[in-house]
């Protein structure tokens, strides 16, 4: 009687370790979930620090207009930008890459970016 009684104690032991090892994996996996969100703010306060910046150069654009230089809408670019996002049409790693291409077609280096602010 005393062999089954230990197999009992041992399978009672070893089943509150697999719960407690399971509770301590699926912290971890919602830990993983939280550093996506954190990923996703980080993309999308340097997706505003860039509309920050080509808002500053279209507003240094204006008052400095130069007719003999082409330079793109920015306002208009911005706008079509920040719609679709909004709407959904493009994810938030599209539109900082839509920002990067404006960036540096106009040749604002990260240097006036940190300025912006």
């Amino acid at each position: 009687m005393e062999p089954v009684m230990m197999f009992v104690i041992t399978a009672i032991i070893a089943a509150i370790l697999l719960v407690a090892f399971n509770k301590q994996q699926e912290s971890k996996i919602s830990n993983h979930l939280y550093t996506s969100d954190v990923q996703q703010i980080y993309l999308l306060t340097a997706a505003e620090y860039k509309i920050n910046v080509l808002e500053n150069q279209q507003q240094l654009n204006n008052t400095t207009a130069d007719l003999s230089i082409q330079k793109p809408n920015i306002a208009a670019e911005l706008d079509l930008l920040t719609t679709a996002f909004e709407s959904g049409q493009i994810p938030l790693n599209e539109l900082n890459l839509r920002l990067d291409y404006l960036l540096d077609t106009l040749n604002i280096s990260s240097s006036s970016m940190i300025q912006a602010y």
